[in-house]
């Protein structure tokens, strides 16, 4: 374990946080929503947001038992002992007045939601996490029966799974001991493809305090049949100096559950790492920007090489390609890259390359084309611009790759324009010339970016630029 307080103008904490949770530091790592990463929420990620904790849910109900709440309360014994004492029904509507709220707004769900994760997983009950990606334009699938399985769309939506229920179906929560005793009868479905995500995916565990059986349960089932084989997994937590159990508690959780385990002095720093880590995924994602439809050979045979040495050089460092299928040179880029991935005998592709065509012709299409580019763009740290063709008038402005180029600039993405003769790309490139104090990473290189220049040069340049920027992160 690591404890560490971080501070927004503390840069070696960040390097410290660097070299133990590696999550940051593994290129191999990605939250896109093709590859199997999860987010598992518990009450704590909802307090951002105004929703109580768990121990503030269940306080009205230990005082009118006259109980008391402490570390080592097991909240589904005492809604348990409330539910005997005045009746489920009581139960539930009272926990439906604390929870079913319209308040949503959450910086640290802001965060996990820019990371991407493909699955949240969550022992919530309330909405926020759905609402927040509502904001967002985001489609997403919620699953808390095992009918709602039919549901799951992994290309499309962000499946929000909540263990413990929803708030829009009180009665099938899961919030007494009785309920947590009959869960592998109703939630079978659910038990199962957990189990099958904890084995195979990784899951950063936030605002989660690893005191309910049901997830613990499931890890240590995993690790006991998978030993030291099993699938490490990531949590972020609050210290807690004064509880003289907590150290044990932390070391319990690293070696037996196969946690990692990074805590914080304060619930704040855990936006600050979380930036962090949104950085470091972004930084690894390259989009390229590029199309034309008019042949001639002189173009086709420039695309085609630029197109194979621009793959595989961004494939061979560790960088993702990510592309819209600009017309031809979009074409060019994802069969070169499909043809070097395949010849380096990699079958999980699309963590490599991520593609997301942007089409249609109508007015409607082209508002849901801007949104996706914005979405795409705002997912990568560098775009990069080639091609692109005048308007019949000779202008840019109507240009896709020019549209693209705007939104990169409003994202303060770094820039990459590599000039081609009577092209988009061209005025891109005097653009950011002009103003290369804004583009400082450019310097004594923006004039070896045009097509004089060989494709394989230009493809190494890309690359020097590309890492001088993530040395300077």
């Amino acid at each position: 374990m690591l404890h560490i307080a971080l501070c927004d103008d503390n840069p070696a904490s960040i390097e410290i946080l660097e070299k133990y949770f590696d999550i940051l530091n593994d290129s191999t790592i990605d939250y896109d929503v093709y590859f199997s990463a999860e987010e598992l929420l518990g009450a704590g990620g909802s307090c951002d947001a105004g929703y109580p904790n768990w121990a503030d849910l269940f306080a009205p109900f230990a005082r009118d038992l006259g109980t008391p709440i402490n570390e080592s309360t097991d909240y589904y014994r005492l809604a348990q002992y409330y539910s005997n004492s005045f009746g489920p029904g009581e139960l539930r509507k009272r926990i439906n007045e604390r929870i079913n709220r319209n308040n949503f707004e959450s910086q640290l769900l802001e965060e996990l939601i820019d990371i991407g994760f493909t699955n949240v997983w969550t022992t919530n009950f309330d909405n926020a996490i759905e609402l927040n990606y509502q904001k967002r334009d985001i489609l997403t699938n919620k699953v808390f029966r095992d009918s709602d399985f039919s549901n799951i769309d992994i290309n499309k939506r962000i499946n929000i799974f909540k263990m413990n229920g929803d708030v829009t179906n009180l009665e099938g929560i899961v919030a007494t001991q009785s309920d947590y005793e009959k869960y592998a009868d109703t939630h079978r479905i659910m038990l199962m493809f957990f189990k099958r995500e904890l084995i195979s995916s990784t899951f950063l565990f936030i605002g989660y305090s690893f005191t309910d059986h049901l997830v613990l349960d499931c890890l240590s089932e995993i690790t006991r049949y998978l030993g030291y084989s099993a699938t490490y997994h990531y949590t972020i937590m609050k210290n807690n100096p004064k509880d003289p159990y907590f150290k044990h508690f932390v070391e319990d959780i690293e070696q037996r559950y196969h946690i990692r385990v990074l805590l914080v002095d304060d619930y704040k720093e855990i936006q600050i790492i979380l930036n962090e880590l949104n950085s470091r995924i972004r930084s690894k994602r390259v989009f390229v920007s590029g199309a034309f439809s008019s042949f001639t050979s002189e173009i086709e045979e420039y695309s085609h090489n630029l197109s194979r040495n621009l793959a595989s050089s961004l494939l061979e460092n560790d960088y993702r390609i990510v592309n819209g299928i600009g017309r031809r040179f979009g074409t060019h880029l994802i069969g070169y890259a499909n043809e070097y991935l395949a010849k380096q005998g990699v079958k999980d592709i699309e963590k490599h390359l991520i593609v997301k065509p942007f089409v249609g012709n109508t007015q409607a299409a082209a508002e849901e084309k801007y949104r996706s580019r914005k979405k795409v763009i705002g997912q990568c740290g560098t775009a990069i611009f080639v091609f692109g063709e005048m308007s019949e008038n000779s202008s840019a402005t109507k240009s896709g790759v020019m549209e693209e180029f705007e939104i990169a600039c409003e994202q303060h993405k770094t820039i990459i324009p590599i000039a081609y003769p009577g092209m988009v790309s061209e005025i891109i490139w005097e653009k950011v010339k002009g103003e290369l104090t804004r583009y400082p990473y450019l310097e004594g290189r923006i004039d070896l970016l045009t097509s004089v220049q060989s494709p394989e040069f230009l493809s190494q340049i890309i690359i020097h630029i590309l890492d001088s920027v993530q040395e300077s992160m």
